[in-house]
């Protein structure tokens, strides 16, 4: 949905008010949750691996407005930290694996430290120091474990950012890693209200295909135990303040992530749809109504497509039902 925003009144908002994104643990490119106002988004990508990091040198800024790379990992100091790489680097983390969950689901390969080095991290704070940027508007994190740390690392970062996405576990991966419960309460009391669980990725024990799929393994069948999710944040809009500048900025997120509903209420609030009766001569209903509505004709589409691809698991396995 790269820009479909770009040719409706909101595009005007986007240009003035703009978007700032930072994506922490952005291995492999930036993720597509603001593409569809992208062309008002500055993003900072960060990457502690100089072989990895120039790769992402060379990749071009399209679709986004800007796009910075920092060398850096970020953590909740700045300085020289130790990373543990595990036998798969996927896993690679600040904090020490736990290694009785890994031999608890047979996946010891995310657990088994093969090697540490040592990487230059920096808080949010000077993060965000090393940019050009003021304030971060929306913050994708996901570093295996340490999230809570940043968070806690630099309130004042934290006290200007309107939406989050991070990685929470369920189980320990890590020695003193906190856990999704945690990072909930931190973030409500700091003013956030959860809008979504999505990507929830399920481990057993014996085997690796769950629910709803039948498989050869031994046992052939079985659901599997929650591990890991994403989770996304807003800024509660009640918190701040009548700020119309933070009020529209959080509206563009919301609108990009498909939350209309949720846009709308937000614009329907005396102060913001006195400012686009003002400044746009729109009421709140001329902005969201047509975002809604080609965003949903393509978030329809792709389900579609989808739904037909999904078929092709369940047909592949049929077979080991009629055994």
């Amino acid at each position: 949905m790269k820009n479909i925003f770009s040719s409706y009144p909101v595009a005007n908002i986007g240009r003035h008010f703009g978007l700032t994104y930072f994506d922490i643990g952005s291995r492999g490119g930036f993720q597509d949750d603001l593409y569809p106002i992208a062309f008002a988004v500055d993003v900072v990508g960060f990457e502690p691996d100089p072989e990895e990091f120039e790769r992402l040198l060379h990749r071009p800024i399209e679709p986004w407005r800007s796009v910075t790379h920092l060398p850096y990992g970020v953590g909740d100091i700045s300085g020289r930290q130790k990373l543990f790489i595990p036998t798969d680097p996927q896993s690679a983390s600040l904090l020490k694996h736990n290694t009785k969950i890994g031999r608890k689901f047979n996946k010891t390969q995310f657990f088994e430290i093969d090697r540490t080095e040592e990487i230059e991290t920096l808080c949010l704070k000077d993060a965000l120091e090393k940019t050009t940027l003021k304030s971060i508007d929306y913050l994708k994190i996901d570093i295996e474990g340490a999230e809570l740390a940043v968070f806690m690392s630099s309130p004042a970062v934290m006290g200007d950012v309107l939406a989050i996405k991070t990685e929470v576990s369920f189980l320990p991966f890590r020695n003193g890693q906190p856990l999704a419960r945690d990072v909930d309460l931190f973030l409500e009391q700091a003013g956030f209200e959860l809008m979504d669980i999505a990507e929830p990725a399920h481990w057993r024990r014996h085997g690796h295909l769950i629910h709803p799929y039948y498989s050869s393994e031994n046992p052939p069948y079985s659901k599997a135990q929650i591990m890991q999710a994403d989770c996304l944040y807003f800024r509660d809009p009640d918190s701040l303040d009548g700020d119309v500048t933070k009020l529209l900025k959080l509206t563009l997120i919301a609108l990009s992530f498909g939350y209309f509903d949720h846009a709308l209420m937000i614009l329907e609030r005396s102060e913001v749809a006195e400012f686009l009766s003002t400044e746009y001569s729109k009421k709140p209903i001329d902005i969201v109504g047509p975002l809604s509505s080609a965003y949903g004709r393509k978030a329809f589409l792709q389900a579609f497509y989808l739904q037909i691809r999904n078929i092709i698991p369940f047909v592949r396995y049929l077979k080991n039902l009629l055994r």
